[in-house]
């Protein structure tokens, strides 16, 4: 995570010295120090390829919110005409008593109209809010503006989503209490809030598998594909079979994690080492506490209940409870998913015990989960 931005007017080539001075004097002289000009001529074609890659990235910013403002108010527009658009924007399986929903397969659209949203939303944060931050603190090239913008993203979203999150666990009834999380299973009544938050959570996930492939690929970028993947066949399965309280609880084991590492390499691009340093302390206490140690608690807790909350499918069948009727090896697969969500976060603590190391050894820290400037 290294910042990097364009020479300062103290810098030795803003400020040469008398013998530099010296040597610019005269084409013959200038001859005499090849290596200083050749290294100001590649710095500021550096920056000029910089300033035109980063136009072109803007362009492509700018064409994404301009699609998804059009087709929004397409949406919008024909959902007056085609009451049928309107699943894209309102919570569908309503009770007729009660503020409570059920889940479906139109529950998709909500998704895919959140996708949209978040492409958008994000462009605009990135375009007309972190770029100008960035830039004020003197960050011009491509790399550093990009990563900035990327990260802040990242604190933007996850920061919302924790907040909203942990309110509506703090309003559950499985608040700091596991073994909540299975009674009166299936959680098939949920409020308008919780399923919005719900669904939303899951476009996130299909929204960054998209980003993935639009910006710059890291070093990581199999295994953040991967992770990816396996959290939306989580997201999908978990709301699918009505596990939505663990869904919920991992959720918020996982967002705020991301604040902190976002936040940490804020501070390192903005120059801020000691605090980067220290933020970077506070974010793998939180990797280690949440991501594997209550994590691992919740994963083993899931695998000794999942198979306990109903019979057989013949034993459910003359109820007519086909909902919440599924096969034994449905279980497995969450179960070896969140197994392999596990693996993945243990890659990643080895990278990140690296740069603890360090960090202990005298260095800064960078984040070696991806690429060098990072």
């Amino acid at each position: 995570m290294t910042v990097e931005s364009i020479p300062s007017a103290s810098s030795s080539v803003f400020s040469p010295d008398r013998s530099t001075l010296k040597c610019r004097s005269n084409f013959k002289t200038d001859l005499e120090c090849p290596a200083a000009s050749k290294a100001s001529a590649l710095q500021a074609a550096k920056l000029k390829d910089d300033t035109l890659r980063l136009a072109k990235l803007e362009s492509a910013d700018k064409l994404q919110i301009q699609i998804a403002l059009l087709v929004d108010l397409a949406i919008f527009g024909l959902s007056y005409h085609y009451p049928w658009f309107s699943k894209f924007y309102t919570l569908q399986y309503k009770y007729p008593r009660g503020d409570f929903y059920d889940m479906g397969i139109d529950d998709s659209y909500f998704v895919i109209f959140s996708v949209l949203n978040l492409v958008l939303i994000r462009g605009f944060c990135m375009l007309y809010i972190l770029k100008p931050i960035a830039q004020s603190f003197q960050m011009y090239k491509l790399k550093a503006i990009q990563r900035f913008k990327e990260q802040g993203w990242s604190i933007i979203y996850f920061s919302l989503s924790w907040a909203l999150g942990f309110h509506l666990y703090l309003h559950s009834d499985y608040y700091l209490n596991c073994d909540k999380l299975y009674e009166n299973w299936p959680n098939d009544k949920m409020s308008a809030s919780f399923k919005a938050y719900y669904l939303i959570q899951t476009a996130c996930w299909f929204q960054q598998m998209i980003v993935l492939h639009i910006e710059e690929k890291r070093k990581d970028h199999y295994q953040m594909f991967s992770h990816h993947i396996i959290t939306s066949l989580l997201c999908i399965g978990s709301y699918a079979y009505y596990f939505t309280k663990v869904g919920h609880v991992i959720f918020l084991l996982m967002d705020i994690v991301d604040v902190f590492l976002s936040f940490a390499k804020i501070l390192k691009y903005c120059g801020y080492q000691t605090f980067c340093d220290t933020m970077f302390a506070v974010f793998m206490i939180s990797w280690i506490a949440l991501r594997h140690v209550v994590y691992n608690y919740v994963f083993y807790h899931a695998y000794q209940n999942a198979y306990k909350m109903h019979g057989t499918c013949e034993e459910l069948a003359p109820l007519g409870d086909y909902k919440i009727c599924y096969p034994k090896h449905t279980i497995n697969i969450l179960l070896t998913l969140l197994g392999g969500l596990q693996v993945i976060t243990i890659f990643w603590m080895f990278l990140i015990a690296k740069v603890a190391y360090r960090v202990i050894s005298g260095d800064s820290a960078d984040d070696v989960r991806s690429d060098d400037s990072d």
